[in-house]
């Protein structure tokens, strides 16, 4: 069961976030970072699935800042226009402070630092920078746009993150993705996997590049990777 709750940020306003709560109170958190498209059903059925697999988990809003609660599909037209122009216009600076309240609220919520920061897409870049300024225990990237500008900020003292890249993402061509897998090879506490036959979105239930093989190997994997950096 999921509810909307209210975050208080870094500079004393308010923006909604989506709350999945895990059967167990003890649990340990994610911070689910949305696609291109605000918290839309994908979003909604990420959070509940990652609920499900033993997470609280709590999905922010953050197109709030230019308009609140966006809610736009990836096969509806004129949606994918709309949804570029939104990420084009976010600030990501103001975003990743946003992530790092969500991380506050979870810590007094649960009391305790046990959270994980997983993102798509958009959110696929924005978790590897929120592992990069704040005390995460783990960071899972999905099909990460622009992952080759983050990655050079990393050290070995990042927490660590997986990488899931589509072979055929159409925004991160081979010779982008040799790039970040060269940067992630450095890292000892980074770790990616490469999904041939599969492009951008592949674990998009939804969506027309879903692979119902390949997203249930990233899930495993993923899940694997936040209980034990969780633990």
């Amino acid at each position: 069961m999921s509810t909307t709750i209210q975050i208080k940020s870094h500079d004393g306003l308010e923006f909604d976030a989506l709350y999945a709560r895990a059967a167990d109170s003890k649990a340990p958190a994610i911070v689910l970072v949305q696609e291109i498209f605000g918290i839309n059903h994908a979003m909604k059925e990420a959070a509940r699935r990652w609920a499900e697999l033993g997470f609280h988990v709590v999905c922010p809003d953050l197109f709030w800042r230019q308009q609140r609660n966006v809610v736009l599909e990836s096969q509806t037209p004129g949606h994918f226009d709309q949804a570029v122009a939104l990420m084009q216009g976010m600030d990501p600076e103001l975003a990743l402070a946003d992530i790092g309240s969500v991380c506050d609220w979870l810590e007094a919520a649960l009391g305790h630092d046990r959270i994980a920061v997983l993102g798509y897409c958009l959110g696929g870049r924005l978790s590897i920078q929120a592992a990069l300024r704040h005390p995460l225990r783990c960071a899972v990237s999905y099909y990460g746009v622009n992952l080759q500008d983050v990655l050079p900020a990393a050290t070995p003292a990042t927490p660590p993150a997986l990488l899931h890249i589509a072979a055929l993402d159409h925004f991160v061509p081979p010779p982008v993705r040799a790039q970040i897998l060269e940067q992630v090879a450095r890292l000892p506490q980074f770790e990616a996997h490469v999904y041939e036959g599969c492009d951008h979105a592949f674990a998009r239930q939804d969506g027309d590049g879903f692979v119902a093989e390949a997203a249930a190997l990233a899930e495993r994997r993923s899940l694997d990777f936040m209980v034990r950096h969780t633990a």
